[in-house]
């Protein structure tokens, strides 16, 4: 629903000179390098950088890209050298960067003009640090105006037209895996005529320099919404110390999809007496059928992979991860029961300090996973603890059972995780002592979410949605507001862990027909509220109702109205 605007409240906004560097997962650390872009050669290379990068911009606005830098390979010396010509050019890409054009035109979504920067190009002399330091500096002659809410990737176009000289090349810090890095490039080495290129995942890392666009409109997400609900467990171990020890986690199904886990003194290791699995360092071993359909929340299967870092996958394989990271479990490709996952060291041949995996021999319905005497990678006190899954009709249940367990190892701090996931990005729940007290977790629920499809421009819509909609939604309320009250949780009216970042001016009513609404406002052409903030959020009533309000309330968004 569109309404009009009639009044606001006026602030102002400081604009100043900051820089970003893309891809942003190499901000503070390299993540690859080339030889092949400030060469002792012509090139002509197009990168392609994800507006993901871009996220960290406070306020999302529209920037104005005036300086462009490059970064030496980690602990490299300069070699000075002048290049007498080079052209560089910025717009928006054509195309997404996982699937850009050989062909240099098809990628631009406009026709090269001026270029942003152009003139010979002295390198500089850096610290020789890991990361190092910046030794080509491009302070554009035309700046670039960037609006990373339009969700269009950056295109940088470079033309080195001259070898330099002297004819010696430098090592670019660069990306070099495109789906993790988020940025690709297309190529001509040897050239900067010939109208097509080759792939190749090494774009340089670029720091951009820039100022946010004066009088431009933007949001600002306020708070969170409610409820965010989680599948998945973890206790992070950080360190090299944890206190399960002698412990038995026991996750038993619940009702609301996910796992109803308490933790007891007095677990009993079955020995293993089968062959173990051989398993060396940092391997998952082939499919191994289980005797029974194992279910666990979300999904069913017969067989599991055995990671020898401590923990399974169920149904499908997946990468060996020795780290006890979080993200290795959230975004693990296939689910996963970790036990202990730290970077662990089986023996890989004799079978004592190894992973087995068998029937329990006194009881049939159960199947375990044990790692037996394992010491941590770089130590050597080991760790003896099993996985025991456990038919039992349609509430299979799984117990972890610690004899010992030592996360001393040599690398990543001795950092250990415990926990459940079926990983494919799924919700973060954050870490909880598991010794603490029994707990539930339910199926992963998006809380009620409101995001701006358009900025706020004076003269044009500002176009909203609320989606995370549940299906028990009855009727919605969006409301507009001069303030944010800043209230993160109204316990005190029976909205528990919901928050308020609109005051109520404005309430406008709505039936809920679906998991999306689309609501917004039609903006007057008035300059003098240029500056000026606006406040919206939504809320949803259900049945049955969620709390004793009987509503979910939405985050809110900040509207900077802004003449562009």
């Amino acid at each position: 629903m569109l309404r009009s605007l009639s009044a606001f409240a006026l602030t102002s906004a400081v604009l100043t000179a900051q820089t970003l560097i893309v891809p942003d997962v190499a901000a503070t650390a390299e993540v690859g390098n080339t030889p092949n872009i400030w060469a002792a050669n012509v090139v002509r290379v197009q990168c392609f950088y994800d507006t993901s990068h871009f996220a960290s911009l406070v306020p999302q606005a529209p920037i104005a890209i005036d300086r462009l830098e490059f970064r030496l390979v980690n602990n490299g010396a300069t070699n000075l050298v002048i290049y007498g010509s080079v052209h560089a050019y910025l717009q928006y890409s054509a195309v997404d960067y996982t699937t850009p054009s050989t062909t240099f035109a098809s990628n631009r979504s406009a026709p090269l003009g001026t270029p942003n920067y152009q003139g010979p190009v002295t390198t500089l002399a850096v610290p020789g640090t890991a990361p190092n330091g910046w030794f080509v500096d491009l302070p554009l002659q035309v700046p670039f105006v960037y609006d990373p809410t339009l969700g269009q990737d950056l295109l940088l176009e470079l033309v080195v037209w001259s070898i330099p000289t002297p004819a010696v090349s430098n090592s670019t810090s660069s990306g070099s895996v495109v789906t993790t890095h988020r940025c690709n490039s297309i190529r001509r080495f040897g050239s900067t005529t010939d109208s097509t290129g080759t792939q190749s995942a090494f774009p340089p890392i670029v720091r951009l320099g820039y100022t946010p666009v004066a009088n431009a409109a933007y949001n600002t997400s306020l708070g969170q919404g409610c409820y965010r609900r989680y599948r998945s467990f973890y206790e992070l171990f950080p360190t090299q110390a944890n206190d399960l020890g002698g412990q038995l986690v026991l996750m038993t199904p619940n009702a609301d999809g996910g796992y109803d886990v308490v933790t007891t003194p007095g677990a009993v290791v079955t020995p293993p007496t089968t062959t173990g699995l051989a398993l060396g360092d940092d391997v998952v071993s082939a499919a191994i059928a289980l005797p029974f359909a194992f279910d666990y929340p979300g999904g069913s299967t017969n067989q599991i992979f055995v990671d020898s870092n401590g923990n399974i996958l169920l149904g499908a394989t997946g990468p060996s991860t020795n780290a006890g990271n979080v993200a290795n479990l959230l975004n693990s490709p296939a689910p996963r029961i970790a036990a202990a996952l730290t970077d662990l060291l089986p023996d890989g041949a004799t079978n004592t300090q190894n992973v087995f995996a068998e029937v329990d021999p006194g009881n049939p319905n159960a199947f375990l996973i044990t790692w037996n005497g394992v010491p941590c990678f770089g130590a050597s006190t080991p760790s003896t603890f099993q996985i025991a899954l456990i038919d039992n009709g349609t509430a299979d249940m799984v117990q972890l059972r610690y004899q010992t367990l030592a996360n001393d190892a040599t690398t990543f701090s001795g950092q250990c995780l415990t926990g459940f996931s079926r990983g494919q990005g799924a919700f973060d729940p954050g870490s909880r002592d598991l010794t603490a007290g029994p707990f539930a977790t339910v199926a992963d629920l998006p809380p009620l979410a409101v995001t701006a499809l358009s900025r706020p421009v004076l003269g044009a819509n500002w176009d909203l949605r609320t989606s995370n909609v549940p299906p028990n939604g009855l009727i919605g309320v969006d409301l507009y507001g001069l303030a944010d009250p800043g209230v993160d949780d109204l316990f005190f009216v029976g909205l528990p862990g919901c928050g308020l970042r609109s005051t109520l001016d404005i309430q406008s009513p709505w039936l809920v027909t679906g998991s999306t609404h689309d609501f917004g406002l039609a903006l007057p052409n008035i300059p003098a509220w240029n500056g000026t903030n606006f406040y919206t959020t939504s809320a949803v009533f259900t049945v049955p109702p969620p709390n004793a309000f009987g509503a979910i309330t939405g985050n809110g968004i900040q509207g900077t109205l802004g003449l562009q």
